[in-house]
């Protein structure tokens, strides 16, 4: 037991260098965290955790993957591996909200560790973006796109997104400034930094995401209605002022983050995005109830003989919903969801209770970024980015309780 101490008093200060830089990395902190929770319960003999209802419902979904899904599966095997490694995931989230982030203290060392890690990853993006290269040597994607010290993988953007929105949470909730102008200034000046750095990486869907979130922020800013437009007002004069400056100085990024974005909206039917979204409604149609079996729709299309997107090979829908329809039904997309609506009304009651609105709408946000349906997203198996939302469940969670 006093290695697990240990573990404990130091694994806050290390989890966003873990679960950010390398994806293997990443898995295996999960699973590490998840098997020495389950042995600390066996032996202090604490299983209070099995009572938390969102839990349940995540057994009840692992449980239909593993009985039902699996076995009408084109490939059960598969698919059976896919369900049992699931579980990984809500056991990493009640293991952060159980033990690890169980006290303020823990907390606050995940958070210094977070605010260094956050600021580190903007200033290598901008290094990158302004002279080619990362801080470590690591080249552009593409001339449109950053990848920052995540080597050849462009999705820097999702994960600034978290985590600024994350560690902008935290100085809100644990007050770090404490008169009410500076919270204002720190919001907006995050913001801000966050929305351009994550327009210059190029990610469309990580700048709609970031962009949608500003506005459920500002719902639940303090004081008179007049105040919040206010507040508002200045966001969006900003922004605005920042995407003039990037289309007059850096037109390509202009091109790829704003044209390129409004251009696909108004053709999505016909965009790449619309034949993948397209591709998968159409697979789901040919087993609604209890889809062609986790993980397998890579396969799925040229069994059923769907081909709306001529020559291309689909490894997934890039959407959880529309994966779930296709892999798992419409029984699986419900069974899902309800955990996410479960782990919502346990993190949002008691803040709801307490009519902090302002915490509310932080609180909502980041499962919100996490879990939003209609968005392009990972694979539903993408277990670099799940390591992130079930770290963000976890740590909801945790600042959830202390309105209990």
């Amino acid at each position: 037991m006093h290695a697990l101490k240990i573990f404990e008093k130091y694994i806050p200060y290390f989890l966003p260098f873990l679960l950010i830089f390398f994806r293997g990395l990443a898995d295996l902190t999960v699973l590490l965290i998840g098997m020495l929770f389950i042995y600390k319960s066996y032996k202090d003999s604490n299983w209070l955790w099995t009572n938390e209802k969102w839990f349940k419902f995540s057994l009840i979904f692992i449980l239909y993957l593993l009985i039902i899904n699996s076995s009408l599966s084109i490939n059960p095997h598969d698919s059976i591996f896919y369900a049992v490694t699931f579980v990984r995931w809500p056991i990493f989230a009640i293991a952060l909200y159980f033990w690890i982030f169980k006290s303020n203290d823990s907390i606050n060392k995940f958070l210094v560790s977070l605010s260094l890690v956050l600021f580190f990853l903007i200033l290598d993006v901008w290094y990158q973006f302004i002279t080619g290269v990362d801080i470590f040597g690591y080249e552009k994607y593409s001339p449109g796109r950053l990848t920052g010290p995540l080597r050849n993988n462009p999705v820097i953007g999702i994960f600034i997104t978290k985590y600024l929105y994350l560690f902008l949470t935290s100085l809100i909730i644990f007050k770090i400034f404490d008169k009410k102008y500076l919270r204002l200034i720190s919001l907006i000046s995050l913001i801000c930094l966050g929305f351009i750095t994550v327009l210059i990486t190029g990610e469309r869907m990580s700048i709609i995401l970031f962009t949608s979130s500003i506005f459920i922020v500002m719902t639940g800013v303090g004081g008179h209605k007049i105040e919040k437009l206010y507040g508002l007002l200045i966001i969006i004069f900003l922004l605005l002022g920042c995407l003039e400056i990037m289309q007059l100085t850096y037109p390509l990024v202009a091109e790829r983050a704003i044209n390129s974005v409004v251009y696909k909206l108004q053709n999505f039917p016909e965009s790449d995005y619309g034949m993948v979204f397209r591709t998968a409604y159409h697979v789901w149609l040919q087993n609604p109830l209890f889809g062609g079996g986790l993980h397998q729709f890579k396969e799925l299309p040229n069994l059923y003989g769907i081909n709306i997107w001529d020559g291309a090979k689909i490894f997934h829908p890039h959407n959880h919903p529309l994966s779930l329809l296709a892999e798992t039904g419409i029984i699986g997309l419900v069974l899902f969801y309800t955990i996410i609506i479960q782990i919502l009304i346990k993190a949002l009651i008691p803040v709801i209770n307490k009519k902090e609105w302002f915490k509310l709408a932080l609180l909502f946000n980041l499962l919100y970024i996490c879990f939003f349906p209609f968005m392009t997203h990972f694979s539903f198996q993408h277990n670099w980015m799940n390591a992130t939302n079930w770290l963000i469940v976890g740590f909801v969670l945790a600042l959830a309780k202390k309105y209990e």
